[in-house]
C-alpha cells in the first residue's frame, strides 16, 4: 500500500496517509486538504513525468544539454523543479520541511530543505537505491517504449495514470472558445505562473477535448462493447444527463450542452453547476469508456451543484470506482459525506441481503468499506474520521454544523416567546 507522509508543509504539520482505493478528506476552508491532495498528485505523477523525460531523452541530438547531464541528475532536477511549480517557493516555508512517500517498502522518494549553493530552503530529493539502480540502467539506444511503461509501472507499483481536477473548475470553462489561445499565447515564464496541477488540467481538457465532438458515445464509435460494459455506460450517461441536466458535446471547436434535440447552451453560457461539473463528467466517462485505469484527486464534486445532483454525482464517482478505478475527494459538503455513507452502508447491509439491497442501490455502486480511509483535516492533521465500529464517515461531521444552527436559531426563538411572553 502506497504512504504518504508530510511535515510542515502548508497548514500541515504532521499528516501520515495509507492510500487506499477511495480516500475522503474534508474540513474547514484553509485547513489543508488541497495541500495533500497536491502531495499526492505530485508523486503519483512522477511516473508519467519520467517516462516523458526519458522518451525526451531518446529524441534528442547527442549534443544537446539534456544528455551531457546523467538521468539521475536529470531525474532530481524535474523532482525539484516540479515541487516547487506544485507548491511554490521554497524560502517561505518552514525549514523543517519533509515530504515522503513510498511506493512499495523498499522504493520511496523523500523531498526536504537543505542549506546548500547559498541557497537557505534548497530543495533536496532523496530516493532509494532502486530507483538509482533503475536509473542507472537505461540506456537510450535500446529503449522501447511499451516496455518502459511497464518497468515503471513495476517501478512505482502504479498501473494507474493521476488525473487532477482542482477546485475553480468554472473559470476555464468560462473561457471555453478562448483557452485554447489563451494558453498557446503564453510563454513558458507565464506558464510557470500556473500551479502543476491546474496547469496539467487545462492541458488535459485540451487535449481530449476534440474527442468529445461526437459526443460521450462518439468516444467508442466503430468500437466493439460488450453488454456488460455497454450497461454500465449506459448507467453512466444516465447519470451525467441527471447531474448536467442535459448532454455534452463539442461542435466546430465549441462545447455545448444539448437540452432538447434542437436546443442547446454554450458551455460558457450554462450554469455554474454545468460549468464546475462538465469536466468531472467527461474525464470520469472517458476512463469508464476506454477502460483506462485512472488515479482521480478531485476537489469540491460538490461546487454549484443542488444536493441532489451531489448524490448523482458521488453515484458516477463511485461507478467509476467499482470498474477499477481509484479515487481521492476533497469535501465540504455534507450532502456528499452522507452519499458515501449510503454507498457504504449499502456494501454492509448487503451481506445478509444482496438482492433487497440492489433493488434499493445498484451492485455498481456499493463502496467498499475495506478499501475507504476518510480524515477531517484540522489543526495541522488529517485524522481519521471513519466510525470502526459502523465503519462508516462519523455521523457527527455531518450533523454538528446543523446542531449549532438549530441551537442558535432555538435561543432567538426563546427570546421571542420571553418576549411575547410580557
Amino acid at each position: 500500500m502506497h504512504r504518504l507522509i508530510i511535515n510542515q508543509l502548508g497548514p500541515i504539520q504532521h499528516c501520515k496517509l495509507d492510500i487506499r482505493g477511495t480516500t475522503i478528506l474534508t474540513g474547514y476552508q484553509a485547513s489543508g486538504k488541497s495541500t495533500i491532495a497536491k502531495a499526492v498528485y505530485f508523486f503519483r505523477s512522477l511516473k508519467e513525468d519520467l517516462l516523458q523525460l526519458i522518451l525526451r531523452r531518446v529524441t534528442e541530438d547527442a549534443s544537446s544539454l539534456l544528455l551531457q547531464r546523467d538521468l539521475k541528475t536529470d531525474f532530481e532536477m524535474m523532482v525539484r523543479n516540479k515541487f516547487l511549480n506544485t507548491f511554490g517557493s521554497s524560502y517561505g516555508m518552514d525549514t523543517n520541511m519533509t515530504l515522503e512517500y513510498n511506493y512499495t517498502e523498499n522504493t520511496r522518494i523523500g523531498i526536504s530543505l537543505k542549506e546548500a549553493f547559498q541557497s537557505p530552503n534548497y530543495v533536496w530529493v532523496e530516493y532509494s537505491a532502486i530507483f538509482r539502480q533503475f536509473l542507472g540502467g537505461i540506456h537510450s539506444a535500446d529503449i522501447k517504449r511499451d516496455e518502459l511503461q511497464k518497468n515503471l509501472i513495476a517501478l512505482f507499483d502504479d498501473p494507474y495514470e493521476a488525473v487532477y481536477i482542482p477546485a475553480g473548475r468554472s473559470i476555464l470553462t468560462l473561457l471555453s472558445g478562448q483557452l485554447n489561445y489563451i494558453y498557446s499565447t503564453m510563454d513558458d515564464m507565464q506558464k510557470r505562473l500556473l500551479d502543476a496541477c491546474t496547469r496539467d488540467y487545462i492541458e488535459r481538457v485540451m487535449k481530449l477535448r476534440p474527442q468529445f465532438s461526437g459526443g460521450l458515445d462518439g468516444l467508442l464509435e466503430g468500437v466493439p462493447v460488450s453488454p456488460a460494459h455497454r450497461k454500465l455506460l449506459d448507467e453512466a450517461q444516465r447519470l451525467i444527463r441527471q447531474v448536467l441536466k442535459g448532454n455534452y458535446s463539442v461542435v466546430d471547436g465549441e462545447e455545448r450542452i444539448l437540452i432538447a434535440q434542437s436546443r442547446y447552451v454554450k458551455i460558457n453560457y450554462a450554469s455554474s453547476g454545468q460549468q464546475e461539473s462538465v469536466w468531472i463528467t467527461n474525464l470520469l466517462y472517458y476512463a469508464l469508456a476506454l477502460n483506462k485505469k485512472t488515479y482521480f484527486i478531485i476537489e469540491e464534486p460538490e461546487s454549484n451543484l443542488f444536493p441532489e445532483s451531489q448524490k448523482l454525482m458521488i453515484e458516477l464517482i463511485a461507478l467509476v470506482i467499482n470498474a477499477g478505478n481509484n479515487v481521492l475527494l476533497t469535501t465540504h459538503s455534507p450532502y456528499v459525506l452522507g452519499a458515501i455513507n449510503n454507498l457504504l452502508y449499502a456494501d454492509i447491509v448487503q451481506q445478509s441481503s444482496p438482492e433487497r439491497v440492489e433493488a434499493i442501490v445498484p451492485r455498481s455502486k456499493w463502496l467498499c468499506t475495506e478499501d475507504c480511509d476518510a480524515r477531517f483535516v484540522s489543526n495541522g492533521r488529517a485524522d481519521s474520521c471513519m466510525d470502526p465500529e459502523l465503519q462508516q464517515i462519523d455521523n457527527s461531521l455531518i450533523d454538528d454544523i446543523s446542531h449549532v444552527i438549530n441551537e442558535e436559531y432555538d435561543k432567538l426563538f426563546e427570546i421571542e416567546t420571553d418576549a411575547k411572553g410580557e
